[in-house]
């Protein structure tokens, strides 16, 4: 199947236009499975592969000439800061041709709901929660909003594996689909999932599909990893197997600032754009303020900008702006707000202070630096 040949004309003058020699497997194989089949698909590549171009390049050239009478595409994604990347990117894909795409999350001006309510249509990304609240408050404008619904798009599938909140917005799927009374196709996106047959099943719950997962050779990547360990407790110091040739000696830049692990982040995250992990809001908000009296101590600009969900819209959407202009040089500290799927563009290393929770997590956020060609860094401190 000449797959290229099979998209819409606006599809094909995007390729050309950013310069794309070829398409990548993932793309191929999912174009196949969109285009000549009814089936629900799994699409599980690797970090920054194409997962969105592979699922949407298709979605697209399938709604490209479909009447503006409903919302044909239902994207659901776990966090506001992916939708908000996404919408970016389709917007961009979408702008030689009519078909709308619509943001419904916490953050979003009520005029712009309004306009959907008014005139539903093209694509609309929700997150689970927004989705529930949709259910409740919109319960009558279900089938005028939906009725002509063809595919629900579920993004980093493996953050609603194994847990309450995946197994109540797979319940919302169904409950919108009966309301509407239609049957959409279910596409899954992941870069993290080891068991795909679970996933799978999963996935098409309920849907009476079959569920397909193309599988295509990823190619080899080379990762940077670094563990930095920093002894700062004197029953560590006494025991009987310390090393004192360990003990990471407290930058002359700023004596007084007692982590010597903040003073090894400040140091090397100087003159380039890096993200800074943390496991709570708490530890997010300390970590980003020593960070910053290291500025101050050695007279230099700020260049720590801080990122989770406690923050005011503002406050966020500032971060992702700086994170994705190439020619800003700060480094944002962050929570699992920025752990999943935001193309961040020249990233150079990601920072991950103690442990994640989860090897997925892990993986996730490692994966947001190594674009671009470049292969990912993650130090451990």
């Amino acid at each position: 199947m000449d797959v290229f040949s099979h998209y819409a004309p606006f599809i094909q003058d995007y390729i050309y236009e950013h310069g794309w020699k070829s398409l990548r497997p993932i793309q191929v194989a999912a174009a196949e499975e969109i285009f000549n089949t009814d089936h629900n698909v799994l699409l599980s590549a690797s970090t920054a592969s194409g997962k969105t171009e592979a699922a949407f390049f298709p979605i697209l050239s399938e709604i490209y000439n479909e009447p503006e009478d409903s919302v044909k595409v239902l994207y659901i994604a776990p966090l506001k800061a992916l939708i908000n990347d996404q919408y970016d990117r389709l917007i961009d894909l979408c702008t030689d041709v009519d078909i709308p795409v619509w943001r419904w999350h916490g953050d979003v001006a009520q005029t712009q709901k309004r306009k959907l309510l008014k005139h539903p249509s093209g694509i609309l990304q929700i997150t689970p929660e927004s989705l529930e609240s949709f259910m409740i408050n919109k319960h009558m404008d279900i089938p005028h909003l939906f009725g002509g619904l063809k595919y629900i798009v579920v993004d980093e599938l493996h953050s609603f594996l194994r847990s309450d909140r995946g197994g109540q917005t797979f319940c919302l799927i169904e409950r919108l689909s009966k309301l509407a009374n239609v049957n959409p196709r279910r596409i899954g996106l992941s870069a993290t999932i080891g068991n795909l047959e679970d996933a799978s099943k999963f996935l098409g719950a309920g849907s009476n599909r079959k569920t397909v997962t193309p599988r295509v050779q990823n190619e080899p990547q080379i990762w940077h990893l670094s563990m930095e360990h920093f002894y700062k407790t004197n029953p560590q110091a006494s025991s009987r197997d310390f090393d004192p040739s360990q003990i990471e000696p407290k930058t002359d830049k700023a004596p007084e600032l007692a982590d010597p692990g903040i003073g090894y982040i400040f140091e090397h995250t100087r003159g380039k754009k890096c993200l800074v992990f943390t496991n709570s809001r708490e530890e997010c908000e300390a970590v980003c303020q020593e960070l910053r009296a290291y500025c101050a101590y050695n007279h230099e600009p700020d260049r720590f900008i801080i990122h989770h969900g406690n923050l005011s819209p503002a406050l966020r959407e500032t971060a992702e702006a700086a994170m994705k202009d190439d020619d800003v040089y700060m480094t944002t500290c962050a929570t699992a707000t920025l752990e999943l799927g935001i193309d961040i563009g020249k990233l150079e290393s990601a920072f991950q202070i103690d442990a994640p929770f989860t090897v997925s997590g892990f993986l996730q956020r490692m994966g947001r630096t190594g674009r671009r060609g470049n292969p990912p860094e993650m130090h451990f401190v």
